[in-house]
């Protein structure tokens, strides 16, 4: 029995850019929680800081608080794949892969939206305190 490769290659493609995203999504959130930690990486932690913000509220106005191009792009891709994405929230989707359990997202949204803020906040005032010496 002769395998169709050509008909394989789509579902191929995309199941390698689902794997990406899932890389590029755990790697922003990880980055986020422990960046700030060191002076080393502190402004790309800013940066980054602020292109989320960018993304939640700018992007927002258009799409929804809370709006994720990452995300949109990985649930694009999940759907051509045949899968469709029970959440419009990458935490929550991974959280309740990870531990089986169905949160509620509004829980999950509200612990976020805590965490990014009170995240963003420190990291602000270490750049603030760093870079800006008063006299």
């Amino acid at each position: 029995m002769s395998r169709n490769w050509n008909a394989s290659l789509p579902s191929l493609a995309l199941s390698s850019a689902n794997i990406f995203f899932h890389l590029i999504h755990l790697a922003i959130i990880f980055f986020f929680l422990f960046g700030w930690l060191s002076d080393r990486t502190l402004i790309a932690h800013f940066i980054l800081s602020l292109l989320i913000l960018f993304s939640w509220c700018g992007l927002g106005i258009f799409f929804g608080f809370g709006y994720c191009l990452v995300t949109d792009i990985q649930w694009k891709i999940k759907t051509r794949m045949g899968e469709n994405p029970y959440t419009e929230y990458y935490i929550k989707y991974m959280f309740d892969k990870v531990t089986g359990l169905d949160t509620n997202p509004r829980t999950v949204n509200a612990i976020t939206t805590y965490s990014f803020f009170s995240i963003l906040v420190l990291s602000a005032a270490f750049v603030f305190k760093n870079y800006y010496k008063f006299s």
